[in-house]
């Protein structure tokens, strides 16, 4: 039987806060998602398969074309997010830039079945066990790093137009392997 996306998706979609699935571990969840879906066990797809093995689960895929269905195999990631607002009455008279960043997400040893592509470099997954005993739920990460386009706000009222420019930088280390189950 070839490997179903789709029911690998369902299967995890189905787990989402109902409590610990199996042993409580991220492997497990991703384990029995794949097989039972159709595609082979990570245990024979990875060499010298052990506890601290970096597994694999398929094909490796690039991180532009990563799929809903495919899966991410962690060690050592971490993600930032900063995120800079200027504002003035135009474009050309932005004021000074002010750079918030977002508390960082970090995978020491990880796996995570990916459920939607948001847009390239970043994903939703189905998770569990991040951080410790945490039971299946939902998560948006950053495969990959970059500068999203600016997003302008325009807001007008009785003293004029203003605008307010958003940037946002995604910072990735370590990225995770992705793979397409087979």
């Amino acid at each position: 039987m070839a490997y179903r996306a789709a029911g690998a998706i369902a299967f995890a979609e189905q787990l989402v806060g109902r409590g610990r699935y199996g042993d409580g571990e991220c492997w497990t969840l991703v384990e029995d998602a794949v097989v039972g879906a159709g595609g082979q066990s990570s245990r024979t797809l990875t060499r010298n398969f052990g506890i601290h093995s970096n597994y694999v689960w398929g094909r490796p895929v690039i991180a532009a074309n990563a799929a809903p269905g495919d899966v991410l195999q962690f060690r050592g990631y971490s993600w930032t997010r900063s995120i800079t607002r200027s504002s003035g009455p135009s474009t050309s008279a932005l004021g000074p830039a002010i750079t918030d960043c977002e508390p960082s997400q970090g995978r020491s040893h990880h796996s995570a079945i990916i459920v939607r592509v948001i847009r390239a470099g970043l994903v939703e997954v189905i998770e569990q066990n991040i951080p410790r005993g945490t039971i299946p739920r939902r998560t948006i990460l950053a495969i990959i790093g970059g500068a999203q386009p600016p997003e302008d706000t325009v807001t007008n009222d009785m003293m004029g137009t203003y605008v307010t420019r958003r940037v946002t930088l995604d910072t990735v280390a370590n990225p995770p392997s992705i793979y397409r189950p087979i």
